[in-house]
């Protein structure tokens, strides 16, 4: 338990007040003490910010330095540790010359790990299960809004950028970083570059078309061969087959509802409605050709699957025939949808 030190005392050395006796007392706890040294520098932070200019001025800064240099060979002299003459002359002379920088270097001196940039790997992967929704905060305090069936690699070496690798559909609110710029990797191998900014990312392995919705800042998209600078409310369409993009000015308020718990869907395709449901609730649909492009305009707010496949049935003819696909040794929901 470490040794109480009168705040007074404190006071008195930072003033140039305290006898030999006193500073004495208060170096033997600071150098036995890494809880004394905090105090002492908490105090003198308050110190150092209510010093007035007439104090600054007022000390002989040459005698000060004598009398410091003078007391560190009496310390030689009496067989001091090397760390205790440190610490006394630190104190002492930041104590009469009211020079914070100099107490900071020698305490940083004997606790050198305090400020050392820490050049390690950070690593983190997150998975939203299907038909959830997941919200999550990066290590670099970026937030995440994932949707089902989506997952995510989150990799930072060093004093590096900061890599993410995804799969599925992801809102990210980037944290600003000039240094150390934010690159999104789909599966498609497009890339989108960051600093500070909001976009919508969707993605799925099983999908050719990968489409990167911009809210926010300015992103950069390329895919090695090309690139496109995005403004705010634009949509990039791109498809890893043919190697190219669309880019168009989209919905953007219906394009990221889902991360609110709402699936929009206004004057889509029945097929193309299926499919998005498919990726998010990992649930393959084969759907009649008479219905695919049947026109639906529908809002689901926070429904299960069950719930959304029972609410298209009721506005449109249709039946569902559901049923488990063991194809490559793996069990699959397949849910087939024909004509009612």
């Amino acid at each position: 338990m470490k040794r109480i030190i009168d705040d007074d005392l404190i006071v008195s050395c930072l003033a140039g007040e305290a006898d030999n006796g006193e500073l004495e007392e208060l170096a033997k706890e600071m150098a036995g003490s890494d809880e004394v040294t905090q105090d002492f520098l908490a105090i003198k932070n308050v110190w150092d910010a209510a010093v007035s200019p007439q104090t600054i001025s007022s000390i002989d800064v040459n005698e000060s330095l004598r009398k410091t240099l003078s007391e560190i060979r009496e310390c030689d002299e009496a067989g001091l540790s090397f760390k205790r003459r440190s610490l006394k002359f630190i104190m002492r002379f930041a104590a009469v010359m009211s020079l914070p920088l100099l107490l900071l270097s020698g305490y940083l001196y004997f606790n050198n790990n305090a400020l050392r940039p820490q050049h390690v790997a950070v690593a983190l992967d997150v998975k939203a299960m299907p038909g959830s929704l997941v919200h999550t905060l990066l290590p670099d305090s970026t937030e995440v809004w994932m949707n089902g069936g989506t997952t995510l690699w989150y990799h930072q070496e060093g004093e590096g950028r900061r890599d993410v690798t995804i799969e599925g559909e992801a809102y990210f609110k980037v944290a600003k970083d000039t240094v150390h710029p934010f690159v999104v990797t789909t599966p498609s191998s497009l890339h989108i570059e960051a600093v500070g900014t909001e976009f919508n990312i969707c993605s799925y392995p099983s999908d050719s078309l990968t489409s990167v919705t911009l809210t926010e800042g300015a992103v950069r998209v390329d895919d090695n061969s090309w690139e496109s600078s995005m403004t705010p409310d634009q949509t990039i369409v791109y498809n890893s087959n043919q190697k190219k993009s669309v880019l168009y000015l989209g919905n953007t308020e219906k394009i990221v509802s889902w991360k609110e718990g709402n699936l929009a869907f206004h004057n889509e395709m029945l097929k193309n409605v299926y499919k998005r449901i498919g990726q998010i609730f990992d649930v393959q649909f084969d759907v009649d050709k008479r219905l695919q492009n049947v026109i639906l305009y529908a809002t689901f707010e926070n429904a299960s699957l069950d719930q959304i496949l029972s609410l298209i049935q009721k506005s449109t003819p249709l039946i569902y025939s559901i049923y488990e696909d063991s194809e490559d040794g793996t069990s699959k929901k397949r849910i087939k949808v024909i004509a009612g």
